[in-house]
C-alpha cells in the first residue's frame, strides 16, 4: 500500500509539478491562531503545539477507522494519496532552482538575492549575504536548496515510510505550525526544537543516501552523523557539498593544519573531484578556476544529485516491499 501510494504520488506531482491542488492550509492556519490566542496559553506554548498536532492527527485516524472498517484495507489507498499529496512541500524546487540558474546566468544579482530570502522563510535558514557577491550568493543558494528540497520531500516520505499518512501528516503541520507562528515568538522557537526532533534521523540519512550516490570519500559523514549540536539546514548543506566534492568546514579545518605545499596539492585534488563530479552530474566543463564559477555549478549540480537520490530510495523502498 505504501509503495503503490508513492509510486502514484510522485507520477501526480511529476506531471503536475506540484501539489498544490490538494495543498489548502487556511484552515490549518485559522486553528493556530484560535489556539495560539486562547488566554492564559501563552505562557505555556507546548499546549498550542500539541493540540494543532493532535486534532487533524485524531481526524485522520476516525477516517481511516471507518474506511478499513466499511470499505476494507484495499481501499485505503484513496486515503493515503490525498493526505501524503497534501504532506508534499509547499512549491516546486525544480522551477525554483531553474529561476535561480537563469537570475545568475544574466547577472540579476537582486532578483536571486529576492528569491532565496523567500525561500528561506520564517528565518528558518540563516544568511545574509551581499547582493554583489556571486560567490556568497550561489553558496548560501546552495544552503537553500539542500533543506528546501530535504523539507518539501525527502523527510515527507521519510515519515510516510516510517508511520504511513500519520508520519506524513505530522511533519507537515509541525512545519506549518512554525511557518504560522509570530516570528521570534516562544511558539516558533517551541516548534522548530520540535521539527529539529523529527528532523534529526532523516536528515542523517539524507547525507548517507548523498553519499552513496555523489562523492562518498569526500562527504563528512563520521561528523554529521554524530552531530547534535548544528541545525539540520547546516548539516544537510555539509553533507551536499561534501557529497559534490566541494570543501565543508570540516575539510578546511583539516587543510588548515596542513603544509603550504600539502594544503595546495590538497585544493588541486578537491578541485578535480569536484569537476569530475558536476561533469558527471551536469555534462558541464569548467573552463575557469574562478569561485563563482565553481560555486554555480555546484547549484546545477544539485538537481541531479536530488534526482538520484529519489530514483535511489524509491528502488529501495520497492526492493524492501517484494522482501516484506
Amino acid at each position: 500500500m505504501i509503495f503503490l501510494s508513492l509510486v502514484v504520488v510522485l507520477a501526480i506531482v511529476y506531471w503536475l509539478g506540484s501539489a498544490s491542488v490538494i495543498q489548502f492550509d487556511g484552515w490549518y492556519k485559522w486553528l493556530v491562531n484560535r489556539l495560539q490566542g486562547i488566554p492564559g496559553l501563552s505562557s505555556a506554548p507546548a499546549v498550542p503545539l500539541a493540540l494543532a498536532l493532535l486534532i487533524p492527527l485524531a481526524v485522520l485516524v476516525i477516517l481511516f477507522l471507518l474506511v478499513y472498517q466499511t470499505a476494507g484495507i484495499q481501499w485505503l489507498f484513496f486515503l493515503y494519496v490525498p493526505v501524503l499529496l497534501y504532506s508534499l512541500g509547499r512549491g516546486n524546487l525544480l522551477a525554483d532552482i531553474q529561476e535561480y540558474i537563469a537570475l545568475a546566468t544574466r547577472g540579476d544579482s537582486v532578483a536571486a538575492a529576492q528569491l532565496l530570502d523567500r525561500l528561506r522563510g520564517h528565518d528558518v535558514i540563516s544568511g545574509d549575504v551581499d547582493v554583489s557577491d556571486w560567490r556568497g550568493l550561489h553558496t548560501e543558494a546552495l544552503r537553500v536548496f539542500a533543506y528546501r528540497g530535504f523539507e518539501r520531500m525527502f523527510a515527507v516520505l521519510f515519515w510516510f515510510f516510517i508511520a504511513g499518512p500519520f508520519g506524513a501528516l505530522i511533519y507537515r503541520l509541525s512545519v506549518l505550525y512554525r511557518d504560522f507562528s509570530p516570528a521570534g515568538s516562544d511558539s516558533a522557537a517551541l516548534a522548530s526544537k520540535w521539527l529539529w526532533l523529527l528532523e534529526l534521523p532523516a536528515v542523517r540519512l539524507m547525507g548517507v543516501t548523498w553519499a552513496f550516490v555523489g562523492n562518498f570519500e569526500t562527504c563528512p559523514l563520521r561528523k554529521n552523523l554524530l552531530d547534535l549540536q548544528n541545525s539540520s539546514d547546516y548539516v544537510l548543506n555539509e553533507c551536499l557539498r561534501g557529497a559534490l566534492g566541494a570543501s565543508t568546514d570540516s575539510s578546511t579545518a583539516a587543510m588548515a593544519e596542513m603544509q603550504p605545499e600539502e594544503k595546495a596539492e590538497k585544493q588541486e585534488e578537491m578541485e578535480e573531484e569536484t569537476q569530475d563530479i558536476i561533469e558527471d552530474l551536469t555534462g558541464d566543463v569548467i573552463t575557469t578556476h574562478s569561485e563563482p564559477a565553481y560555486s554555480f555549478a555546484l547549484v546545477k549540480s544539485s538537481v541531479p544529485l536530488y534526482t538520484r537520490s529519489l530514483l535511489f530510495w524509491v528502488c529501495a523502498i520497492a526492493f524492501a516491499t517484494l522482501i516484506v
